[in-house]
């Protein structure tokens, strides 16, 4: 069974590192409410010169739009090197969606302030 461990932060937001095969780490705050893979900062995307491949409208909450432009990022997660589309954020935080952890198993431990995804099925 492979796991990625992380975290919950003092604002009680779950975290997790994220290893790009360029050899950087993320720290990604789980969301939940975020059907895609990833958030990436457009500096990290600037730093690995990930290149654009597209751009796409996102339906946010209240309703409000959002033109954002998206990336090919290659990582390392649970123990596989996967290729995944990323979303470039024009602010500093990165996201970690929903769509990375289908298939797997999510504990967020607010009593030990520890985050574990698993997937169990390994």
């Amino acid at each position: 069974m492979a796991t990625e461990s992380g975290s919950v932060r003092g604002d009680r937001e779950a975290v997790l590192r994220v290893r790009l095969a360029a050899g950087e780490d993320v720290e990604c705050v789980v969301d939940t409410g975020f059907s895609g893979h990833l958030v990436l900062p457009r500096s990290v995307v600037s730093k690995l010169g990930l290149a654009v491949i597209g751009r796409e409208v996102f339906e946010m909450v209240a309703g409000h739009s959002l033109t954002a432009d998206l990336v090919q990022a290659d990582l390392a997660w649970l123990g596989v090197m996967r290729t995944v589309e990323a979303v470039v954020s024009e602010g500093e935080d990165a996201l970690l969606g929903t769509s990375l952890l289908d298939g797997t198993k999510l504990t967020i431990d607010y009593i030990a302030y520890t985050v574990t995804v698993s997937d169990e099925t390994n």
